[in-house]
């Protein structure tokens, strides 16, 4: 129950919790365009929140076999992020396990070199960000002062570890499945350094 009771957490930490008034400046920016004064830290981690869901969607859907389909969880993620996947694994990610429900071509595709290379070059692109030069200070002054950011740096800190779990419980006998803590890129490299685990057999489906 623990991944219900995070999930709890962060609700109640979103609603009750979480620092920033009635006006959110980062909000108000980020819908208007001046996308120029927000810190450049606070913009990578907004743009993470977008490639995690991507991370997932790639992992469950290559091991979707549990009791509840992985892909709605997965597609709410990129809208709502943890909010959506928790209560999967909390719930849904339990035995009776089943047949793999993902159709062949997405397996092929989800696990071909084009796509986790694609997810590594937007990864590259987002770490760019912070060369225009970021500031911690000026990260911990938006924290306090938008609840966009109070929320979505909780939640960033959630998705890395639930990637880094999902990781380790799907892909147990993977190299370098340490690599998996390296936010969102080390999980696309164990799947890239591991693409014989990726393309499940009879034998695969019924260890799972």
């Amino acid at each position: 129950m623990i991944f219900f009771a995070i999930w709890l957490a962060l609700i109640g930490y979103a609603v009750f919790l979480a620092p920033g008034g009635d006006s959110d400046p980062i909000l108000t920016q980020i819908f208007s365009g001046q996308l120029g004064g927000i810190d450049p830290l606070v913009l990578a981690v907004f743009n993470s929140l977008g490639l995690f869901p991507a991370v997932f969607l790639t992992l469950l859907l290559l091991n979707d076999r549990q009791r509840w389909p992985a892909w709605p969880a997965a597609i709410a993620s990129f809208v709502i992020g943890a909010f959506a996947l928790l209560p999967y694994f909390a719930f849904g990610a339990k035995p009776p396990q089943k047949k793999l429900r993902t159709p062949k071509w997405l397996v092929r595709f989800l696990s071909s070199r084009i796509w986790l290379g694609a997810l590594i070059v937007l990864w590259a692109s987002n770490l760019l960000t912070l060369l225009q030069g970021f500031s911690l200070a000026a990260y911990r002054e938006a924290f306090f002062a938008s609840s966009l950011v109070s929320v979505m740096s909780v939640d960033w800190f959630v998705l890395w570890g639930l990637s880094v779990y999902t990781v380790y419980r799907f892909y147990p006998d993977a190299h370098n499945k340490a690599l998996a803590w390296i936010p969102i890129l080390g999980p696309v490299l164990v799947l890239f350094g591991n693409r014989q685990l990726l393309q499940p057999d009879e034998n695969r489906e019924n260890a799972q």
